[in-house]
């Protein structure tokens, strides 16, 4: 069993990096689609000043950049770099946020400030990878910088400001978030222990069947020398300290077939199994090694 056991983690963990890789790859694409969105509403907003764009336009092409990395570079990238690159998406979101509450302190504008954190920490709490140390990092900081601004900018007595629940609010969607995120960092542990667990179940059956196909393969030819050996002794007397050498091996080969036979309870028949090919089952086994032997090689 413990040879098997490299290859069952190593598909784990391939599944661990696939699922990481998604959810990297959507968060990116989505701060994109945001940064391009509100490109545009800024400049609106703004009347054509260019002070939050600019650095919109920049966070949106910094994206597109690790977007592209994603893309191209997508079954070579480890779990510490894709963890790197969806902190590198969002991490651009602080001194954009700080500039346009900064900003709009000046418009003599009414609005609701801190919506962009609560909406990256909710977002965050979904899409970041599978390590609540990255995520409740990432949702940690945003809270704490929405209270800096908060404090900070004096929005408190902003006479634009609508929103005097703040900065609590805020913190408390940043709770709700690392609590979405704990749940499903758990229950994602608890799928791929129990995915290992299934994994090394099929594995022990499929040897349980190779020792099955074994024992059936060798019952013919160990009952055809034990009829010989018989024959032998009757026929050829002479013979009988050789005879007995080889009967002791037969006796030695059908111990190791019994003790092959006591993992039948492993075994999951099925319909059709019935009809146990011993051959076929080898053959099988040969084909399924052999696909693995060219896997590694890649």
């Amino acid at each position: 069993m413990e040879p098997a056991r490299p290859s069952l983690l190593s598909v784990v963990e391939q599944e661990l990096r696939v699922r990481v890789w998604r959810g990297t790859l959507v968060g990116t694409v989505l701060v994109a689609l945001t940064e391009l969105a509100y490109t545009f509403i800024d400049y609106g907003v703004f009347q054509g000043a260019l002070l939050l764009p600019v650095p919109r336009v920049l966070h949106l092409l910094w994206a597109l950049l690790l977007l592209g990395l994603l893309l191209v570079r997508r079954s070579r990238l480890s779990l510490r770099a894709l963890e790197a690159c969806f902190a590198g998406a969002v991490l651009p979101f602080l001194p954009v946020f700080a500039l346009a509450e900064h900003a709009m302190t000046t418009t003599g504008l009414v609005w609701v400030p801190m919506t962009g954190h609560r909406l990256v920490m909710l977002a965050i709490s979904v899409l970041a990878p599978t390590s609540l140390w990255l995520g409740g990092g990432l949702i940690a900081t945003f809270a704490l910088e929405a209270v800096v601004l908060w404090y900070g900018l004096g929005l408190a007595a902003h006479p634009g400001v609508r929103s005097p629940w703040e900065p609590w609010v805020t913190l408390v969607h940043g709770g709700v978030a690392l609590a979405m995120l704990a749940y499903r960092v758990r229950s994602h542990a608890m799928e791929l222990k129990l995915r290992e667990a299934r994994a090394e179940a099929e594995a022990l059956e499929r040897l349980a069947r190779l020792f099955l196909a074994v024992r059936d393969a060798t019952n013919t030819p160990l009952q055809t020398l034990e009829l010989s050996l018989a024959v032998l002794k009757r026929r050829h007397p002479e013979c009988t300290p050789t005879a007995e050498a080889m009967e002791r091996a037969v006796r030695r080969l059908r111990s190791l077939a019994q003790r092959l036979g006591s993992v039948d309870p492993l075994v999951v028949w099925r319909e059709g199994d019935e009809s146990f090919d011993a051959d076929a089952m080898l053959r099988h086994l040969e084909e399924d090694l052999a696909r693995e032997l060219e896997r590694r090689r890649q």
